[in-house]
């Protein structure tokens, strides 16, 4: 799959789920991203995988992203 393809296919799993505070959360979590991208990437207008697994994994903890959907450098270091 394509980083985009990872993008959509973790979008459709989230995107219910994720809380309207998930970019504001991500932030104070340290991640490197201003407020309006990653709040664009959490409503589909900016593409970013990187970010979006960011947001998941702050705001939704006990939400397990599939491996298959990880980035690439994500995905190469559980595999190793």
């Amino acid at each position: 799959m394509t980083e985009k393809q990872k993008y959509y296919a973790l979008q459709a799993l989230v995107c219910e789920a994720l809380p309207y505070y998930a970019a504001a959360t991500t932030i104070s979590a340290g991640h490197k991203a201003s407020l309006t991208r990653l709040q664009n990437v959490k409503q589909g207008k900016a593409i970013s995988l990187t970010d979006l697994v960011a947001m998941v994994k702050h705001s939704l903890p006990d939400f397990k992203i599939p491996a298959h959907l990880l980035p690439e450098e994500a995905a190469e270091s559980v595999a190793a």
